[in-house]
């Protein structure tokens, strides 16, 4: 029996979907991050799987794309990007280096850090292409083209 389709690619997981790379990220940061099953992450590995979970919901639109607006949706309520807002101008790399500054500083735990995470992963990439902060997320996308997402 085979389990990879024919016209997979040579992926090393077979074909995915991007929409199937997200549901496994998801289902292992939930399962993960409740640490009741044999995989406990920790507040490191729940920050990066929820950034690379957060990449998924990216590339697979649809109903994935629902986290993603409500991040957009919260950056512009803080006036991010635009005219002068309760935190004076505020542009997005201030929001993509605040993110850094909270995952190098703040208290987390794997709940925040995933949280903090997916946040990092929906905003960094919107600083453009040629800011360094888009780097992580172009990279998790080479990684996972690679693997058949």
């Amino acid at each position: 029996m085979y389990y990879a389709a024919p016209d997979s690619g040579g992926a090393v997981l077979g074909f995915m979907g991007s929409g199937g790379l997200a549901l496994c990220l998801t289902v292992l940061l939930i399962f993960g991050v409740m640490g009741k099953g044999r995989i406990k992450l920790n507040t490191g590995r729940a920050g990066t799987v929820a950034f690379l979970a957060g990449t998924a919901y990216s590339a697979a639109g649809k109903i994935w794309d629902t986290p993603e607006q409500v991040v957009q949706q919260g950056w512009t309520g803080l006036g991010v990007g635009g005219a002068a807002g309760p935190f004076g101008e505020v542009y997005i790399g201030a929001a993509c280096t605040l993110l850094l500054i909270l995952m190098l500083t703040a208290p987390l735990n794997p709940v925040r850090a995933t949280a903090l995470c997916l946040v990092a992963a929906f905003t960094w990439p919107t600083a453009g292409d040629s800011a360094i902060w888009a780097v992580p997320t172009q990279f998790v996308a080479a990684v996972f083209m690679m693997i058949g997402g």
